[in-house]
This record gives C-alpha cells, structure tokens and sequence, in this order.
C-alpha cells in the first residue's frame, strides 16, 4: 500500500491537512489540529460512504 498511496498536502477546514489517493481515487483525508505550535490531534477520515460524500474538489491538484 505505501508504494501506491500518494500524498496531497491541502487545508482542511482552514488548517493543515493530507488528501491520500491509491491509483488516483480518494482514500483519506487526515486533518491536524496544532495548539501551542505542534501539532495536538490528527482526525482520519477514511470511510468509503463518507468520503463519496465529500466536497473535496480535485485531490491531486
């Protein structure tokens, strides 16, 4: 799987995020919370359903 995952930075909900394609379909979307100047949480979305609900655009822009 780490061979065929790519990895997009982009902003999530305003903060630092990564959008994960496998062969160019979506896979993930990681969000991260930073307080204090780290990073203090990472939420992961990787359900299928939800994803396909998503307004996330073009992940590998």
């Amino acid at each position: 799987m780490a061979t065929t995952a790519v990895t997009h930075p982009v902003l999530v909900n305003g903060s630092a995020g990564l959008v994960n394609t496998v062969r160019g379909a979506l896979f993930s979307v990681m969000g991260c919370t930073v307080a204090d100047g780290r990073i203090a949480a990472i939420d992961i979305l990787s359900d299928p359903d939800r994803l396909a609900r998503a307004d996330l655009g073009d992940p590998a822009r």
